[in-house]
């Protein structure tokens, strides 16, 4: 009896714990996927909006085709040689690992914030995502165009200041100093 609860006690405490389980299972997909939790985090390159919403077009495309939904992330991933195809292929295989769609897409970029939107809400209605995809990809052109709009708005702004700057003295020298002088002159006489 002894020995049998000793067993036990130890089987428990050499038993890995169900998150010791996950941290394997997730470290085993970094290894399949060819990243790093670290190089992931630390990347710089990850895709551009115009990147990104090029590549939901084509997934867009091939679901319409017939495709499977991750056969299609796979598909465009193998085709895509950016940063986005390369981001695809992690977010198809975390579906192939049985993530959960959010989890999968949180393995990239904000980026990506529209797609894993469309996805998601397609999956909980059970509608093909095609549509909400190619409507994510226009979402996503159409917010950067505003950025960009945005920035070379305020980028005009901060360029006439300093020449205001330089220019408001050569403006006050000759035109307001010579009006102020005859204005002067006239109430000495």
């Amino acid at each position: 009896m002894l020995t049998e609860v000793l067993l036990v006690v130890l089987g428990c405490a050499l038993w890995p714990h169900p998150s010791e389980v996950a941290a394997l299972r997730h470290r085993a997909w970094d290894q399949r996927a060819g990243t790093d939790p670290q190089d992931r985090q630390s990347s710089a390159e990850h895709a551009t909006v115009e990147q990104a919403a090029a590549a939901l077009a084509l997934v867009a495309v091939a679901l319409r085709s017939g495709v499977g939904a991750v056969e299609a992330l796979e598909a465009v991933a193998r085709v895509d040689d950016t940063p986005a195809g390369r981001e695809l292929s992690i977010v198809a295989a975390a579906h192939r690992w049985g993530e959960a769609s959010e989890r999968a897409w949180r393995r990239v970029g904000a980026g990506w914030a529209p797609a894993a939107a469309a996805w998601h809400a397609s999956q909980g209605a059970g509608a093909a995502p095609a549509g909400l995809l190619e409507e994510a990809a226009r979402r996503m052109r159409a917010e950067e165009l505003r950025r960009v709009e945005k920035a070379v708005q305020r980028a005009g702004v901060l360029l006439v200041l300093p020449l205001g700057l330089c220019f408001l003295p050569g403006f006050v020298a000759t035109t307001i100093a010579p009006v102020v002088m005859v204005l002067l002159r006239g109430f000495t006489r």
